[in-house]
């Protein structure tokens, strides 16, 4: 049986609809993605799991959240009913017009425990966010006591080189600072190379023959990680940043049937070694030479089973995430 007993930080994605389709995002969030929220009793009941695995706080992610902020309301009171705190909730402040709007927005949030916002401040979403929005953001946040969680900071400067009232797009960046600036992007940002990032950088990592991939191949850590996990709108658990490969939470919370999760399974018990035999003998998949190692190796081998193969698996969801990579 697949089985988590214990879990200690992580998110809540009330929804994958975004603004923006930044080149980082791990999670592949769009305006392309269906305007679906989390419910209220979704939220209840993922939010009862959590307590039950001494999980006591989440921070509130997407997509991007505040696009409808009503609709994320039932969300945060539900956390509150079952004694869950709220750390931070992300933002890339798109959905800033003014301070007045911005502030009553803010309050509303603050009734029901959000007492910070992670503020997007960077080059990817700078690409469809014009820097006067965060600025105002930020602004409105001091007037009403509303904490802010800059990321990050250290981009401020290379933003506010530009003019604020508009977008400015990654090839700008490169034009004014150089050309190695976006090959040193990533390391500044932190980023976490999977999903549509691993599409953006895919060209300037190093790449692995297949054959010393599969050598080398143990059981995947990350799925059984208790430190930033999330649990997205439809109750799927989502193991730290792997978007694309899921379990349902209340199943994964009472042990799940490996039959049921062979993607998953696989992965946990041999590793990449064990879910490349699981796609070339059911489904036909061929491995190309090399790749930019495992991750890029596992989603090419999912990719290939949503797109390709068409293939409806409980542990390949959402499969709008293969879609709008």
């Amino acid at each position: 049986m697949l089985k988590i007993n214990y879990l200690a930080s992580g998110g809540i994605i009330t929804n994958y609809k975004c603004s923006s389709k930044c080149k980082h995002c791990v999670y592949a969030s769009s305006p392309s993605w269906p305007n679906d929220y989390m419910t209220s009793s979704i939220a209840d009941e993922v939010f009862s799991i959590l307590k039950e695995l001494a999980c006591d706080n989440v921070h509130i992610g997407g997509g991007e959240p505040l696009l409808q902020p009503e609709r994320i309301y039932p969300v945060l009171e539900s956390a509150r009913r079952h004694n869950i705190g709220i750390d931070y909730l992300e933002t890339n402040a798109s959905w800033y017009k003014d301070e007045s709007s911005a502030k009553s927005v803010l309050r509303e949030l603050m009734k029901r425990g959000v007492n910070s916002l992670l503020i997007s401040i960077d080059p990817y979403h700078n690409e469809y966010i014009p820097f006067y929005k965060v600025k105002g953001l930020i602004e409105a946040c001091s007037k009403v006591n509303m904490g802010v969680f800059p990321w990050l900071m250290d981009f401020w400067n290379d933003l506010d080189t530009f003019d604020d009232s508009k977008p400015h797009s990654l090839e700008e960046y490169a034009d004014l600072f150089g050309e190695d600036y976006l090959r040193k992007l990533p390391k500044r940002y932190g980023l976490n190379i999977r999903g549509r990032a691993l599409k953006t950088y895919k060209s300037i990592l190093e790449m692995e023959p297949f054959d010393r991939i599969i050598k080398n191949s143990s059981p995947c850590s990350l799925l059984s990680g208790i430190h930033h996990f999330h649990v997205d709108l439809y109750g799927n658990f989502i193991p730290q940043s792997c978007a694309g490969l899921s379990i349902k939470l209340s199943e994964l919370w009472q042990g799940a049937d490996p039959k049921k999760y062979p993607i998953f399974y696989r992965l946990d018990s041999v590793g990449i070694r064990g879910l490349v035999e699981l796609a070339v003998e059911e489904y036909g998949y061929s491995p190309k030479a090399e790749y930019a190692g495992e991750c890029d190796l596992c989603h090419d081998i999912r990719s290939y089973l949503v797109l390709d193969q068409e293939v409806d698996l409980p542990d390949l969801q959402p499969t709008d995430h293969y879609r709008f990579l």
